[in-house]
C-alpha cells in the first residue's frame, strides 16, 4: 500500500465521516463531543499513572509506619481520581442516548416541517427527516452502550482493587 493510497483512503474516510455527521444534523456535534470526552476519560485508565502521586520523603529518619501511611494515602488518592473519572464516563453514557433522542425529535420536526411546506407525496422529503432521526438515535445508543460497558468493567476493576486493599489493610494492622 503506497502513501498515495493511504492519503486517498483517509480523504474518503473524512468525507464519509463528515457526510454522516451532516445527515444527523446539529445534534451530532454534541454527540461527537460526548464520545471524545468519554474516550479521553477512558484513556486516563490506560495512559495516566495513578501510582504513588506524592513526593515521598525517603530519609533514614522516616519511620516505617509513616511510609506505610503515606503509601495508603497515595493509593486512596489514586482510587478517588479513578472513581471520579468513572463517574464522568457514567454520566456521559447516560447523556448520549438522551442526545440521540433529542436528534430523533429534531429529525421528526424537520420531516413534518418539510412535509408541510412541500407536501408528503415526495418520499425524498420524508426520508431526509427520518434519516436524521435514525442516525442520531443510532449514534446516541452506540455511544451510551459503549460507555455503559466501559463503566461496568472499570467499576469491577476498582471494586477488585478496593477489596484487595481492604483485605491487605486488615492483615497489615
Amino acid at each position: 500500500m503506497t502513501i498515495d493510497n493511504v492519503i486517498y483512503s483517509m480523504g474518503r474516510f473524512e468525507h464519509s465521516f463528515l457526510a454522516f455527521i451532516d445527515v444527523g444534523g446539529i445534534v451530532m456535534w454534541p454527540l461527537l463531543g460526548c464520545c471524545f470526552w468519554m474516550l479521553w476519560l477512558a484513556s486516563q485508565i490506560v495512559f495516566k499513572s495513578y501510582h504513588l502521586t506524592y513526593i515521598r520523603m525517603t530519609t533514614h529518619t522516616c519511620p516505617d509506619w509513616l511510609k506505610h501511611r503515606l503509601d495508603k494515602l497515595a493509593l486512596r488518592q489514586a482510587y478517588q481520581q479513578q472513581y471520579s473519572d468513572l463517574q464522568g464516563v457514567k454520566l456521559l453514557s447516560m447523556v448520549a442516548p438522551l442526545l440521540g433522542l433529542l436528534g430523533t425529535v429534531s429529525g421528526m420536526i424537520a420531516m413534518f416541517t418539510a412535509g408541510a411546506n412541500y407536501g408528503f407525496h415526495d418520499p425524498a422529503v420524508i426520508s431526509a427527516g427520518i434519516s436524521m432521526a435514525m442516525v442520531t438515535t443510532q449514534t446516541g445508543l452506540f455511544i451510551g452502550l459503549s460507555g455503559a460497558l466501559l463503566a461496568f468493567f472499570w467499576q469491577r476493576k476498582l471494586n477488585k482493587i478496593q477489596d484487595v486493599e481492604l483485605v491487605r489493610g486488615e492483615h497489615a494492622e
